[in-house]
C-alpha cells in the first residue's frame, strides 16, 4: 500500500481488514507500518483482536534495504501467525521495499497505490514524475481520491491476496 500522506492507505488497509473479520473465521493478519510520524492503526489494532501491527524504521528512504524487510516480515507472521499481510509505506521509500520483496520470488503480492487529488492529476500528465509512472507501472490496483471501497471479501480479482510465508 503505498500513496502521499492523506491518501487514504491507512483507512483502505482497515476496510480490508474489516472485511477479512466480517468472514468469519479467526483474523490472523499482521500490517507493517514504515510510515513516519501518527497514524490510526495502532488504535484500530488494539480494537480487533488477531491483528498485529509492527513499525518499521526507515533510517533512510532511498535505502530500504537498511530496514530489513524480509527479516521483519519473517519475525512479524512468525509471532503473529499471520496469513495475510499489509504494508504500509510512502511513495519515497515504496520502490526499494517493493525490490525487497522482489528477491524472494516465493512472496506473492499486489501492489495497491492510493491516490489524492494531486497525485490523480499528475497520473493523467504524458510528463508525470518517474517515480509516480514506476508506481503506476507496479500497481495491481489504484485507488482514486475518496473511493468508497467495495463490499465483499478481499479475495478473487479484489486489491489484495493472501500470502503464505515459510
Amino acid at each position: 500500500m503505498v500513496g502521499p500522506r492523506g491518501a487514504g492507505k491507512t483507512r483502505w488497509i482497515q476496510h480490508q481488514v474489516r472485511q477479512l473479520a466480517a468472514g468469519g473465521s479467526d483474523l490472523r493478519a499482521a500490517v507493517i507500518l514504515a510510515e513516519d510520524g501518527h497514524t490510526r492503526m495502532e488504535r484500530f489494532a488494539h480494537d480487533h483482536p488477531g491483528l498485529a501491527v509492527r513499525r518499521l524504521l526507515l533510517p533512510c528512504p532511498c535505502c530500504p534495504a537498511l530496514a530489513q524487510l524480509p527479516m521483519t516480515v519473517r519475525e512479524l507472521v512468525a509471532s503473529s501467525g499471520a496469513g495475510w499481510l499489509f504494508v504500509e509505506t510512502p511513495a519515497t521509500a515504496a520502490s526499494g521495499l517493493l525490490a525487497e520483496f522482489d528477491r524472494d520470488p516465493a512472496w506473492p503480492r499486489r501492489v495497491v497505490l492510493c491516490l489524492d487529488a494531486k497525485w490523480a492529476r499528475l497520473c493523467e500528465r504524458p510528463d508525470r514524475p518517474f517515480f509516480l509512472s514506476a508506481l503506476l507501472d507496479r500497481a495491481d490496483a489504484v485507488v482514486p481520491p475518496g473511493d468508497a471501497f467495495p463490499a465483499g471479501r478481499p479475495d478473487g480479482h479484489s486489491t489484495i491476496a493472501q500470502i503464505a510465508l515459510s
